[in-house]
């Protein structure tokens, strides 16, 4: 009942205390963006809108031009402000400013029209990670796109990806994506994952005419697809701004992500395991040392030496026989609380189960229990 008792109480404190592990964000800076045709008001301008796409890119905390000016303008960084666009100094400026990305390059011009040639230097491993040179259009409402573009291409290329949402009035019918089974019609959200381009899209069903036909695919939109399967055309092709809580990733080609395990679960876990351990050992000194004196009262009785000084020996065998009972209890509770807790973290990490925290009332009194399924 103790072991019951203390159990459903560590429960308590697990609920009480855990807390939601929070994405860490890449910190990123932008350097020296050197104009090459360009006028300084133009210059400043294209500097003011990529600082504004990048410090919209989720995952990262871009750093302000104004530290990153004043770090640079120290003393000892004199140096730093000579590097003419080498990865290793570049790697050394990062270094100074506490970044982890760093992006620099060439902002070019010619009339309406603009070119980044742009660079990320990953700090941590000291190399260039990625570099683009894209050509971007002068008109105000096309350039913030094209920059937001330009900028996932380079720092996060995986994330730059558009979607096809697909609506056909005929259930069971398959629907294929560039040769891979994407579902069943009626799908449940668009299919996302879709690289921007060109994308051969398939629906066929037993009985019908397949459709068969290219459909283009642009970053952070949804391309809705409308197709009459009985006559085998398309009705209609429209677009709306992607919302990525709607958008199912592709099989095979957007992998999901994993969520990370609990750290507390994990904390815990592994406290009760050292308790379950650290409680073998005192229950097996308490058993030992009962053994004793109870051979001790035992040799003494044999021999008929019992005295009133061998009840003190007597009540101390007791007591340390309870403890050991009450150790062993321990160990056996703390390993069967530790085994739960791993088991919740691997189903936290994505292990294919289910992990809850329900309140629980019995006669020993209330607490929380862990239910899990497989």
């Amino acid at each position: 009942m103790r072991v019951i008792v203390q159990l459903m109480l560590v429960g308590v404190l697990a609920s009480v205390f855990a807390v939601p592990v929070q994405a860490q964000t890449v910190k990123i800076a932008l350097w020296r963006l050197k104009p090459l045709g360009l006028d300084a008001a133009t210059a400043d301008k294209l500097e003011v809108l990529l600082r504004a796409e990048t410090s919209r890119m989720e995952g990262f905390s871009l750093q302000t031009g104004k530290r990153t000016e004043a770090i640079l303008a120290r003393p000892r960084n004199a140096k730093l402000r000579k590097c003419g666009g080498g990865t290793v100094c570049l790697c050394g400026i990062g270094k100074a400013l506490g970044v982890g990305k760093l992006v620099t390059g060439v902002i070019g011009g010619l009339g309406d029209d603009y070119t980044f040639d742009l660079k990320l230097v990953d700090i941590r491993t000291c190399r260039e990670e990625r570099r683009i040179n894209e050509a971007l259009s002068g008109r105000e409402d096309l350039l913030i796109g094209a920059i937001r573009r330009a900028l996932y291409k380079l720092v996060t290329p995986e994330l730059f990806v558009g979607s096809i949402g697909i609506d056909v009035p005929v259930e069971g019918a398959r629907v294929i994506i560039d040769d891979r089974q994407v579902g069943v019609t009626p799908l449940a959200a668009p299919v996302g994952g879709l690289k921007p381009g060109s994308h051969k899209l398939q629906i066929v069903m037993a009985g019908l005419s397949a459709f068969e036909d290219s459909i283009p695919v642009r970053f952070q939109v949804v391309t809705r697809v409308k197709v009459d399967l009985v006559r085998s055309t398309l009705l209609g092709l429209s677009y709306e701004k992607e919302k990525p809580e709607e958008v199912t990733p592709q099989p095979d080609i957007a992998k999901p992500l994993r969520k990370a395990g609990s750290p507390v679960i994990r904390v815990l876990a592994w406290g009760s395991l050292g308790l379950s351990a650290a409680a073998i050992v005192g229950a097996s000194l308490a058993g030992w040392r009962s053994n004793v004196l109870e051979n001790e009262v035992a040799a003494a009785a044999a021999n008929n030496r019992l005295i009133s000084g061998h009840q003190d020996t007597i009540n101390r065998g007791e007591t340390y026989a309870m403890l050991s009972n009450l150790g062993w209890g321990v160990a056996g509770g703390a390993a069967v609380l530790s085994v739960v807790l791993f088991l919740a973290d691997s189903f936290s990490d994505g292990g294919g189960g289910s992990a809850t925290v329900a309140p629980i009332v019995t006669k020993a009194g209330g607490g929380m229990v862990l239910l899990w399924s497989f």
